[in-house]
């Protein structure tokens, strides 16, 4: 049986499975491209429409329960609606308050002084986005250095916005290419694509371009290319090629920040960089990022700046929303009081399921890898990602090697194993996804059964191996 006739028949199962779910999809999709505003949660055939979510659950418009491994994109380290956080917002919406107003908040100055002390940055500005926050912090970098060109890593992803939108996901024999219409004439020379983890590369653009690269963003840990982390020296290097051409360092940490200890992934690494991207965690639940770094460079979103150096960092109308700010100072403060319960437990699950799963599709003849594996330094990974390989791979180092088809079998994963484990219960992102509190051993071990019951399946359907 091939790829194509297994993809079949569990689209039919899950048709028949969520009939309310493409009621909803035909509907909203006549107002809605593809019926939703985000391309990342329309999968095929159709995506799941939730009714409830709680803890590690959701359950969709059919009356389908299933264990998320998805976590609202990451940001639900505790499960989803943990209690406190709502606890929180009831008790401010109960006192008539939560809504825009237009003002500075009194809590805003307690979540900037928690996470300024947790990630070692001088100031910090907050906004409602990821893709804001890195334009933001990009428009910084030009501003300070006044210089033209971004340099970023391949399978690095910085969010919608003009000056990172090349080398992200379309493979050709490398990771270089636009990847959006509509961006400005010039872009293209205006962006500079490097190879994660790979010194001589990086050494090699500095040289040629170093003088005109106004910053180099990077993910220390990155998502959509992969789930791998940068290794020390290379970040090290990052860190002197920047000093040394005096160029900026942007981390982008809006997956990373707060989810392998209560900080930053470059304070275990312990390299500061220039500026640094947050999200997803920090908000609690609620929509929320920022850029924090070095006081001389965030001054230029100030009135007082200089006008030929002054950034329109205005954050916009939601920015510091009192309920997502309220929600951020209570999350940010109860990971930081829990850290030693919630991380090394987090970890220790997520080793267990990356080592679970190679084990068991190698004990039915299918070579696949994970990626997620924590290092030396940062040790509690709790992400999960799996990569059906063709024999003779036996490491996952670069998003390259995760995006080209010689090397792993991309749709297998997003497509196949992903409604396969969704007719077991299990809801899943990238091969698995982020663990998170919420989630008990024996969810953790029934998801290992589900993945031991799909390869036996495949095994005695002769399902094609890499």
């Amino acid at each position: 049986m091939d790829k194509k006739r297994l993809w079949e028949e569990l689209s039919d199962s899950y048709k028949s499975r969520h009939r309310k779910s493409k009621e909803l999809f035909d509907r909203a999709s006549q107002y809605q491209i593809r019926g939703g505003s985000h391309n990342l949660r329309l999968f095929f055939p159709f995506p799941i429409y939730v009714v409830q979510c709680s803890g590690s659950k959701i359950r969709d418009a059919d009356g389908n329960t299933y264990v998320d491994f998805w976590q609202g994109h990451f940001a639900n380290i505790l499960g989803h609606n943990p209690k406190i956080i709502l606890k929180t917002i009831n008790s401010y919406l109960r006192k008539g308050q939560g809504l825009i107003n237009g003002f500075p908040d009194i809590h805003q100055v307690e979540l900037a002084e928690l996470i300024l002390r947790q990630t070692e940055a001088d100031k910090i500005r907050f906004t409602t986005s990821g893709t804001l926050a890195t334009m933001y912090a990009i428009m910084l970098a030009k501003a300070y250095t006044k210089r033209d060109i971004v340099m970023k890593v391949g399978g690095g992803w910085h969010g919608s916005q003009p000056y990172v939108l090349k080398g992200i996901s379309q493979y050709d024999k490398g990771l270089n290419k636009l990847e959006s219409a509509g961006l400005p004439s010039g872009i293209d020379l205006m962006i500079v694509v490097t190879r994660f983890n790979d010194k001589e590369d990086l050494e090699e653009k500095f040289r040629n371009y170093g003088e005109r690269i106004a910053c180099f963003i990077l993910e220390p840990f990155i998502g959509s290319g992969g789930f791998i982390f940068a290794n020390r020296d290379y970040l090290q290097r990052a860190k002197e090629l920047s000093l040394k051409y005096n160029s900026l360092l942007i981390f982008d940490e809006v997956i990373s920040a707060f989810r392998f200890h209560p900080g930053g992934v470059h304070s275990l690494y312990r390299i500061k960089p220039d500026l640094m991207v947050l999200g997803k965690i920090i908000g609690g639940g609620m929509p929320m990022s920022a850029v924090a770094g070095r006081e001389d460079i965030m001054a230029l979103c100030s009135p007082e700046a200089k006008a030929e150096q002054r950034v329109k960092f205005e954050g916009g109308t939601f920015s510091a929303h009192p309920a997502s700010i309220l929600a951020g100072t209570t999350f940010i403060r109860y990971l930081i009081s829990h850290d030693s319960d919630i991380y090394p437990r987090i970890g220790k699950l997520g080793a267990k399921v990356r080592k679970g799963i190679e084990e068991i599709f190698a004990q039915h003849g299918f070579h696949v890898k994970c990626t997620g594996y924590g290092n030396s330094i940062a040790e509690n990974s709790s992400m999960v990602g799996v990569q059906f390989l063709r024999d003779g791979i036996d490491r996952i180092t670069t998003p390259e090697q995760i995006l080209d088809p010689e090397v792993c079998d991309v749709e297998l994963r997003e497509k196949v194993f992903k409604l396969a484990m969704l007719e077991e219960g299990f809801h899943i992102f990238h091969g698995y996804g982020a663990i998170s509190s919420s989630h008990t051993e024996s969810e953790i071990q029934a998801s290992l059964d589900a993945v031991e019951k799909i390869a036996k399946k495949w095994r005695k359907r002769n399902i094609p191996r890499m």
